[in-house]
């Protein structure tokens, strides 16, 4: 339930602060928190949610990454 309300707030949060380059290393890392939380086996349905994620972020991500370049410490 609390996915629910908290989920989109945080997409929201993230993609107004990768659109602006704003603390990227924060970002990169809430984002892969969120992922591996709804990766787990144990948390129920998340289908759902990584559909909102994908919707919301994906192209303010790719985006993201391709004006980082190759150099930058986040890229692995």
């Amino acid at each position: 339930d609390c996915r629910e309300i908290l989920l989109p707030t945080m997409t929201d949060q993230l993609k107004h602060h990768l659109e602006r380059q704003e603390d990227l290393e924060a970002c990169c890392q809430l984002l892969s928190n969120i992922l591996e939380v709804l990766y787990k086996k144990d948390v129920g349905p998340t289908q759902r949610h990584v559909q909102i994620i994908m919707e919301k972020l994906l192209r303010t991500v790719n985006r993201t990454v391709i004006s980082m370049g190759r150099d930058s410490e986040l890229i692995v």
